[in-house]
């Protein structure tokens, strides 16, 4: 009787693993998928993995392993059977009945800017008795801007109001949205954006806020990230670009356009120019912005010195251009650069990001405004 029982769970056994092995891949989906096109440095987001086990046959034990870049960060629930070495993986267990369908919500953490994909997932299946049967590889295909961090508002006022208060005229050519020059009383033309609630409140009647007037600036807006040293600045460059990204975002949104220069390479979209770097026209409206932290994600390296990057800038006789400078480095052939570049009709503001030992760094130059932006560690 006994090794009747015995036969028949031996061929109960041979029957379930030898049809897992033939037929595990049969009908079986997998998807892996980013919630968020972008979000930015220090963000927190979600991968969606969708495992579909499409037939009669039950699969008592599936392994689902995700290889990641190690940027991307898994949390809470989710960094549980995680791991980070050169990337970040993740190992998750299913077990399906037929016909069924699993949506499992993966929290990471965007830890540093960057373009990320994710191409393939690695599966491997498992019989009743947790044997190894069979492996394989599915195609996906999920991808992820992390655009840079904002730089605290309150920081990029003093260039702000650098930059309004340098070409400020009597004139009413169109009102500077940096300098505030009071209130008055709400006129049927007023934009709503432009009333002061709390006046209209105490006054009891509408007043909205004045401003005073710039002239059509054109405004340049040049960044560098090189980085040739044999001590590398990979926080200064990292500002640099986190500089860029807010100050742009806040000009535009101010309605001044910006053409912006940079010997930065990218890599995972457009390609710019090898022999200028990135280039960019960014119009008088928020509506570029997307393009512009998709390129500044995607920066890997550097095309020329930012001595070279300076020397061919081409500005247009008697323009009246305003010139942000963004640098970390400040070496003698760099000032020597950025002398040639500036005079009365075409002042540069400099922003020098810094190390906190680094702050009692300056220049002093003709026609150039330095602001020294010290880098906490």
């Amino acid at each position: 009787m006994y090794w009747i029982l015995l036969l028949g769970l031996a061929l109960a056994w041979g029957l379930q693993s030898f049809l897992i092995h033939q037929l595990w891949r049969n009908g079986l989906e997998v998807e892996l998928s980013f919630r968020d096109r972008y979000i930015y440095e220090g963000d927190t987001s979600v991968l969606r993995e969708i495992v579909v086990n499409d037939k009669w046959l039950p699969l008592p034990a599936l392994e689902v392993r995700i290889a990641m870049s190690s940027s991307l960060g898994f949390t809470g629930a989710a960094a549980e059977n995680s791991g980070v070495s050169d990337q970040t993986y993740k190992r998750d267990v299913f077990s399906f009945l037929f016909h069924q369908k699993i949506t499992r919500s993966l929290t990471f953490v965007g830890k540093k800017r960057g373009y990320y994909e994710i191409r393939q997932a690695d599966i491997k299946s498992y019989d009743f008795f947790y044997n190894h049967l069979g492996y394989a590889q599915f195609p996906v295909h999920t991808v992820l801007y992390v655009y840079p961090a904002q730089v605290d508002a309150r920081r990029l006022d003093i260039v702000c109001t650098a930059i309004s208060g340098s070409v400020l005229v009597q004139n009413q050519l169109f009102p500077d949205p940096f300098e505030f020059a009071g209130i008055r009383e709400y006129q049927p033309t007023d934009p709503l954006n432009r009333m002061n609630w709390k006046a209209s409140m105490r006054m009891g009647t509408y007043m909205v806020n004045q401003f005073d007037s710039t002239t059509n600036l054109d405004l340049t807006l040049i960044f560098d990230v090189e980085d040739s040293h044999i001590w590398k600045a990979d926080t200064l460059v990292e500002e640099t670009i986190r500089i860029v990204s807010s100050l742009a975002a806040r000009l535009v949104k101010a309605r001044m356009p910006v053409e912006l220069f940079s010997n930065a390479a990218v890599t995972g979209v457009e390609k710019p120019d090898k022999d200028r770097g990135l280039c960019m026209k960014l119009p008088a409206n928020a509506s570029h912005m997307a393009k512009l932290n998709q390129q500044l994600a995607c920066i890997n390296g550097c095309t020329m010195s930012c001595e070279k990057l300076l020397a061919g800038m081409e500005l247009p006789k008697n323009s009246e251009r305003l010139q942000v400078l963004v640098s970390k480095n400040m070496d003698a052939e760099i000032i020597e650069a950025v002398s040639a570049l500036a005079t009365v009709q075409t002042p540069v503001f400099w922003i020098i990001p810094v190390l906190s030992a680094d702050a009692e760094s300056a220049v002093s130059i003709p026609n150039v405004r330095t602001f020294l932006w010290e880098v906490k560690l």
